[in-house]
């Protein structure tokens, strides 16, 4: 028992994120600072480091920039950089997929030092319709970035929600296969998935697309036509990157209000 007048010592950690700036982000970033760690934001705007994480220089130079910063190591990475189902094909393979891998895995020496974790923000649409299986296998099984790039020049606009959720399907699947192999260098990697959200995002879409996306209506949200607050997500991300998650790994975590297991109640 603390005697009267003792302070408590909290831990401070070192974290790097991608897409601080707004959204989920952000909550996540503003959680952790609230809890005193240190955080390093990677952003295209209103970053730490400015970066465009949808090309390789600018990946490269993001990951050269925390060597340089930190190279006693990290404690913690999230991959949370993204952009939604209205943008163009290539941007959302480049930016969704191959960004978050790239980091990952250019970050992960530094993550070794301090047997560190990643998080990574994938969507609960990695379970809908809307899944093209070819090109989920094509990013996660190929994943010759300029040669799927190219491929996404002759995908129709109209064609981008598939591109959407079939890039972080792939995504969620990348996370799953690696997570044994990060936990023999006493590393942890999960994903969250989040559900549709109160983010910058959703500005985006179309009258049609806002229409569909609360055809079903969120459970936690019965009754009312809103979204999830990024708050909620970011609590998610924050748990997993946190020791009180120590024994988990390779997880999927569905922060999406009870949708997933509304649509997929027989399936574990």
């Amino acid at each position: 028992m603390k005697q009267m007048g003792e302070r408590e010592v909290r831990t401070v950690s070192t974290y790097v994120i991608t897409g601080g700036t707004t959204g989920i982000g952000a909550a996540v970033r503003k959680t952790l600072l609230d809890q005193g760690h240190e955080v390093f934001n990677i952003d295209y705007k209103g970053g730490d480091y400015l970066a465009d994480l949808t090309t390789k220089e600018g990946r490269q130079g993001a990951i050269e920039a925390v060597f340089e910063k930190y190279p006693d190591g990290i404690d913690v990475l999230i991959c949370n950089a993204g952009v939604g189902p209205t943008a163009p094909p290539k941007m959302i393979f480049a930016l969704n997929f191959f960004a978050s891998i790239q980091l990952a895995e250019g970050l992960r020496p530094l993550l070794k030092k301090k047997r560190g974790n990643c998080v990574i923000t994938s969507s609960n649409s990695i379970t809908n319709m809307t899944v093209r299986m070819d090109w989920v296998d094509m990013l996660s099984n190929v994943m010759d970035e300029d040669r799927i790039l190219e491929l996404a020049d002759d995908i129709p606009r109209n064609q981008t929600p598939s591109c959407y959720s079939s890039s972080k399907h792939a995504l969620a699947r990348w996370v799953r296969r690696i997570s044994p192999s990060w936990a023999v260098d006493g590393l942890r990697i999960n994903s969250v998935a989040p559900g549709n959200t109160t983010t910058p995002m959703p500005q985006g879409m179309t009258d049609a697309q806002m229409e569909a996306a609360l055809l079903i209506p969120i459970p936690t949200r019965y009754g009312r036509r809103e979204f999830l607050d990024a708050q909620e997500i970011a609590n998610g991300i924050v748990f997993l990157a946190s020791p009180l998650a120590s024994g988990i790994n390779g997880v999927i975590l569905f922060v999406d209000g009870g949708i997933d297991a509304l649509l997929r109640s027989e399936q574990i």
